[in-house]
């Protein structure tokens, strides 16, 4: 069992931008994914009755807090 005294962050994740297509979102984990930062998904698109239209259909990925700044870099060229 870890010691989280001594690693405060481990498992720690902090939300990192909002995307309204479940596709777009995906894509933009695989990318954060292939530099090595930890992404999950959140979102009604990934439940067991998805939905894709509308304010249900949005993402929130969620990264490692320990990388935090790369994944904001990688995210806003992603996004311009």
């Amino acid at each position: 069992m870890r010691n989280r005294d001594r690693e405060p962050n481990v498992g720690h994740y902090e939300p990192l931008v909002v995307i309204g297509d479940p596709a777009e979102a995906n894509l933009l984990a695989a990318r954060l994914r292939s530099r090595g930062i930890a992404v999950r998904l959140h979102g009604e698109s990934f439940g067991p009755y998805p939905v894709g239209v509308g304010g249900l259909a949005e993402v929130e990925l969620w990264v490692d807090s320990d990388r935090i700044d790369e994944a904001r870099e990688v995210a806003a060229d992603w996004l311009a």
